[in-house]
């Protein structure tokens, strides 16, 4: 497999002690990828010789930093903490959270594992691996560290839906589905969960199950502009363009000063036949300044396509 991002110096650091070779749907291609990425170094400390300080205090100062941007400072400050309490889970999700800000993944990684095996109940760990490996695009190992943060926290709807998404991309599509189904089940009233349902049904061209997701976002988030625009999107792949020209209307009252959903009513009431709403619509789209031409072409191409 292609790695879109390029890993760390030396990427032998970066994956401390995890049995990746486990994983059965891993390629030949790329266990021998990751095994030589656990090779070397996988016992070298990060903590430093420190004069203890009380937790909360490092703490406070750690964060304190981190919102300066001064990174190795805040570092410094969380190693004081960890020094004081080893197994302490907050000191190594923070000290590892620093390590990624710092581009130092190898490090966040090995903090995560270590909060992992020290706190085997808690989910955090697993999710935020999941969220670096998918960084790196090692899917099928994100994939297996976001299956165990929803065994560990199943109520907690973003990292089902974390999981989800990186089944999608993997091509894992009933799952994702499945995932994401329950993910709204969880958190049925979230108007986000709807529309990451509606988006994926939309990317496998199922229009009238995303619609009725769609539909849904714009009921649990009434002002979201965005929400309505792809409601109608949606409707002018079922070819119901008076729905369609209804959303984008909305879309408008909500942000009347978004050319794209103007652009996209003046094609709805073009194809409608009606040509002097649709002049209108161009006008004005023209008055507000350069629209999203790239967006509104695509749309304009997939809906096209949805039709044939």
């Amino acid at each position: 497999m292609e790695y879109p991002y390029e890993l760390d110096n030396d990427p032998n650091l970066w994956l401390d002690e995890i049995d990746l070779l486990e994983i059965e749907s891993l390629t030949p291609e790329e266990a021998a990828r990751l095994e030589a990425m656990v090779e070397n170094d996988l016992h070298s400390a990060d903590l430093e010789t420190t004069i203890p300080e009380e937790v909360e205090e490092a703490a406070r100062e750690g964060d304190d930093r981190l919102a300066q941007g001064l990174i190795e400072e805040a570092i410094s400050a969380y190693k004081r903490m960890m020094q004081a309490e080893p197994d302490s889970l907050d000191a190594h999700l923070r000290i590892a959270d620093a390590y990624l800000l710092a581009d130092m993944s190898f490090k966040a990684v090995r903090h995560y594992r270590k909060a992992a095996r020290s706190h085997p109940r808690r989910a955090e760990p697993h999710f935020r691996l999941g969220e670096v490996y998918r960084r790196y695009g090692l899917l099928k190992v994100a994939i297996a560290e976001y299956r165990k943060a929803v065994e560990l926290s199943p109520q907690n709807p973003f990292y089902r839906y974390r999981l989800a998404k990186t089944l999608f991309e993997h091509g894992e599509i009933r799952e994702a589905i499945e995932q994401m189904v329950l993910c709204v089940q969880t958190a049925n009233s979230d108007a986000f969960y709807h529309y990451a349902l509606g988006d994926m049904f939309a990317r496998l061209r199922r229009y009238e199950e995303a619609a009725y997701e769609m539909r849904l976002a714009t009921v649990f988030a009434p002002y979201d502009d965005y929400y309505n625009a792809c409601l109608g999107i949606m409707y002018l792949h079922t070819r119901s363009l008076s729905k369609a020209a209804s959303a984008f209307r909305q879309a408008i009252r909500l942000n009347p000063d978004n050319p794209s959903y103007h652009y996209l009513l003046a094609d709805t009431y073009r194809r409608m036949g009606m040509v002097k709403h649709a002049a209108a619509h161009y006008r004005k789209a023209g008055r507000l300044g350069a629209y999203d031409s790239a967006f509104v072409r695509r749309v304009r191409d997939e809906v096209s396509r949805s039709h044939e």
